[in-house]
């Protein structure tokens, strides 16, 4: 079976399930196909549901329910953005992320929207900044236009994503040195992979971070985690993130202080002086 046909039978069983009460297609199936961050034969395929009964997607069953086929490996977990939930399911032919909302919930973040309170409470400002970051990289609705059309395209077209303020940027790069001096001790203490995988997970996610605010501040084409670096930004931008370390001390080293120096470099260019590295760490 094809990943078409995969798609095609996730779409037949969520318009046909009367607790599924708006279905759309999200992420780079929904761009244009000459969009320079359209889908192609690598991308899965990425849906939104607003579900009145969520919890169904939390164990495989609706799976075998809407006829989808065997399935390689199913999980249940946080979405990229936080505030809603994912069901990721791996077939032979492809693969699907739904993303899964609350309609009750949504239902209750719209009529605050409606009263002007929405921005006032800050768990569903954080709900609807999410949503209009999804939704402002291209979607299409499946089901539901007319009960949820409009405050989609409201959420849509509000202009909110997820930005990072100067605050945001300045505990960012303060918790660089942290886990700088962290990977560094590691290193002292022989602890080679551990540093390494600090390198990574800790290090390097806050200079994409970084980067990625500084390029949408720009104005330029950017993508969270790292998404499309080699095909959207220039040569000395992709080496200053880049990240390449073997498990060794003096690899290690060498990888934490380039990553510092670029972290320096992101945190400057976006708030300037008001934020310094520590004098007393090299």
């Amino acid at each position: 079976m094809s990943e078409q046909n995969l798609s095609e039978r996730f779409i037949g069983w969520a318009q046909r399930e009367p607790s599924i009460r708006a279905l759309t297609l999200i992420g780079s199936r929904a761009r244009p196909s000459d969009a320079p961050d359209a889908g192609d034969e690598h991308s899965d395929w990425d849906f939104q549901v607003v579900s009145s009964e969520p919890r169904q997607f939390e164990t495989r069953d609706w799976i075998d329910r809407a006829g989808l086929g065997p399935v390689l490996a199913f999980v249940w977990r946080g979405g990229r953005l936080g505030s809603a939930r994912k069901a990721t399911a791996l077939f032979a032919d492809g693969e699907l992320d739904v993303i899964v909302i609350s309609s009750r919930q949504l239902a209750l973040v719209r009529w605050l929207l409606r009263l002007g309170l929405a921005r006032r409470i800050g768990a569903v400002d954080r709900a609807m900044t999410d949503l209009a970051t999804v939704l402002r990289g291209g979607y299409g609705m499946l089901k539901g236009e007319r009960e949820w059309g409009g405050f989609f395209s409201r959420v849509a077209s509000s202009g909110r994503v997820a930005r990072l303020s100067d605050d945001d940027v300045r505990n960012l790069a303060d918790g660089f040195v942290c886990d700088y001096q962290s990977t560094r001790k590691k290193i002292d203490r022989g602890e080679l992979l551990a540093a390494q995988r600090w390198l990574h997970h800790q290090l390097a996610e806050a200079n994409f971070a970084l980067l990625h605010e500084l390029r949408q501040r720009r104005g330029t084409p950017s993508y969270p985690d790292a998404r499309r670096l080699e095909t959207s930004v220039d040569k000395r931008e992709l080496g200053a993130v880049r990240v390449a370390a073997l498990p060794t001390a003096e690899s290690l080293r060498a990888a934490i202080a380039a990553s510092a120096q670029t972290c320096r470099e992101l945190a400057h260019e976006l708030v300037g002086s008001t934020w310094q590295w520590p004098e007393a760490i090299e």
